[in-house]
C-alpha cells in the first residue's frame, strides 16, 4: 500500500511540474484574434484593402480599417492620445512615427523579421518598422499633352513655364503627407543644395504657385484626376501610378532628371491595444520577403528586401541629395505655417 501512495503521489507530482512547465508556454504563445482596428495611410481604399485582404489571408485576421491620409491620421492620433481608437496602422508617415516613439504612443517590439534592416527601414529601438520608401512623381494625362503638342516635362523648374498656368494640380502640405515630402524636398534641392537656405525654396513653390489650378487634400488625388483627364499636369504621390496605368488609365509619369524627394511609410503598435500579440505578428509579417514583394509589387514601393523589385522604378531611383527626414519631421508645424502665409490656398476637396 505504501508504494502504491508513493507512485500515485509521484505522479500527481509529475502531473503538476508538467502543467507549471506549460503554462509559460500557452502564456507565450497567445491565440491571434480574430479581428484588429488600424489606420491605413495611402489614402487609398484600394492600397489599403490589399494590405487588409493579406493580412487576413495569411493570418486569418480581419481588419477594420480607415483609409486617410498621413497628415490626417497624425492629427487625428494627437487628438486621440493616449487613448487611441484603433491597434496599430501602416503606411504613415515619419513624423508620426517619430513623435509617436518620443511621446510615448507606441509599443515597442523586436521583430526577428526585421533584425538587421539598418535604421532607414526599422527603428533602432524597435519603435516603428518602414513598410517602404515612397515618394512623389511628376503625371501627366497622355491625350491632353499630345492635343496640345506639347511634352512632358523633364525637369521640376519646367513647371514654372507660364504655358502650364491653371493645368497643374498638386496636394496641400496642410492635409497631406505626400504634400509636405514636396515642400522639404523642394526646400532641400533649391534651397540647401544651392546654398541659398530656405528662401529659395520658398521662391521655386511661389512661382509654382502660380500654374497650380488648385490644391488637393489627399496626395493620390492628381493621379486620378489627371487620368480622369480633368487636368493635364500633376505633381502626385507615387502610390496610385502603377495601379492606374494597369486599368488602361492615359497616364504618363516621369522622375525629373533632378531627382525626387522621398519619405518613410511605416508601422507602428499603438499603447494600450489589447491586442499586442496580433499586432506584433502583423509585424512580423510586413517584414517578410513575401509581403515586401506584395508590397513593392502593388504600388511600386521601395523595401528593405532586395529580392521584391519595385513595379514602378525596377531599380532604386534617383532621389534628391542631403534630405534630411529628422529635420523635417522637427520643421513640420514652423514650415506649414509659413505655408499659410505665403501660398495661404485652402485645399480643395
Amino acid at each position: 500500500m505504501k508504494a502504491k501512495l508513493v507512485v500515485n503521489i509521484g505522479l500527481v507530482i509529475c502531473v503538476a511540474i508538467s502543467f507549471l512547465l506549460a503554462a509559460p508556454v500557452l502564456a507565450a504563445n497567445p491565440k491571434l484574434a480574430a479581428s484588429i482596428t488600424a489606420f491605413g495611410g495611402s489614402g487609398s481604399v484600394e492600397i489599403d484593402g490589399a494590405v487588409a485582404k493579406f493580412i487576413e489571408k495569411e493570418l486569418g485576421v480581419k481588419v477594420r480599417f480607415d483609409s486617410l491620409s498621413h497628415g490626417v491620421i497624425h492629427a487625428r492620433v494627437k487628438a486621440e492620445a493616449p487613448r487611441f481608437s484603433v491597434d496599430t496602422c501602416w503606411n504613415v508617415g515619419y513624423p508620426l512615427m517619430l513623435e509617436a516613439k518620443e511621446k510615448g504612443w507606441s509599443v515597442a517590439y523586436d521583430s526577428p523579421n526585421w533584425r538587421g534592416s539598418g535604421d532607414v527601414f526599422v527603428d533602432p529601438d524597435g519603435y516603428w518598422w518602414n513598410n517602404g520608401s515612397w515618394s512623389f512623381v511628376l503625371v501627366g494625362n497622355k491625350d491632353l499633352i499630345a492635343k496640345a503638342g506639347y511634352t512632358l516635362p523633364n525637369s521640376w523648374k519646367d513647371l514654372l513655364d507660364a504655358k502650364w498656368q491653371d493645368k497643374i494640380i498638386m496636394p496641400s502640405p496642410l492635409t497631406s503627407g505626400t504634400a509636405y515630402m514636396m515642400l522639404y524636398s523642394f526646400m532641400t534641392l533649391y534651397g540647401f543644395n544651392e546654398a541659398k537656405g530656405e528662401e529659395a525654396g520658398w521662391e521655386y513653390l511661389e512661382a509654382l504657385n502660380k500654374n497650380i489650378h488648385h490644391y488637393t487634400r489627399g496626395g493620390n488625388t492628381p493621379s486620378d484626376l489627371v487620368g480622369r483627364g480633368e487636368f493635364m499636369l500633376g505633381i502626385s504621390s507615387d502610390e496610385m501610378v502603377v495601379p492606374r496605368v494597369k486599368q488602361g488609365y492615359p497616364l504618363l509619369w516621369a522622375a525629373p532628371k533632378e531627382g525626387i524627394g522621398f519619405g518613410s511609410a511605416g508601422a507602428i503598435i499603438f499603447k494600450g491595444t489589447k491586442k499586442l500579440y496580433t499586432c506584433q505578428k502583423i509585424i512580423d509579417l510586413f517584414g517578410t520577403t513575401k509581403f515586401c514583394k506584395f508590397w513593392s509589387g502593388l504600388a511600386g514601393y521601395v523595401t528593405k528586401d532586395p529580392k521584391a523589385v519595385s513595379a514602378l522604378y525596377g531599380k532604386i531611383p534617383k532621389y534628391i541629395p542631403n534630405i534630411d527626414q529628422g529635420w523635417a519631421a522637427a520643421n513640420r508645424s514652423r514650415l506649414s505655417n509659413e505655408w499659410v502665409k505665403r501660398i495661404g490656398r485652402v485645399p480643395s476637396k
